[in-house]
């Protein structure tokens, strides 16, 4: 019986090579979802910001402050989770596609 010598080593780039790409593709769809996260988080923070100083101004002219937050919230694609007053004080939590800010704003 005549054995094969297992010397020839052809195919092994194509199987390196393979595998280079298969852990950049999943390195570079890591990065992807991490970025996604961070400009939700930011959509989010500015959404908030708009809503809370949109919000305290409606209260300084004796208007509902909570309803224009909504209002700013849903123009700018976000969920108003929270909306609470004390005084001429407007706290509001926004989310955007899973990521929560929240803002506050005072007398203008």
């Amino acid at each position: 019986m005549v054995r094969k010598k297992l010397i020839d080593d052809s195919g092994y780039s194509t199987i390196a090579s393979s595998g280079i790409i298969i852990a950049v593709v999943v390195l570079l769809a890591a990065v992807a979802v991490i970025i996604s996260r961070v400009v939700a988080f930011h959509q989010a923070q500015v959404a908030a910001d708009m809503a809370a100083i949109s919000g305290a101004y409606s209260l300084a002219r004796g208007e509902d402050g909570c309803v224009e937050a909504a209002r700013i919230a849903l123009a700018n694609a976000a969920d108003l989770e929270q909306c609470t007053t004390q005084g001429a004080d407007i706290q509001v939590a926004i989310t955007v596609r899973g990521q929560t800010a929240q803002a506050k704003a005072g007398p203008i």
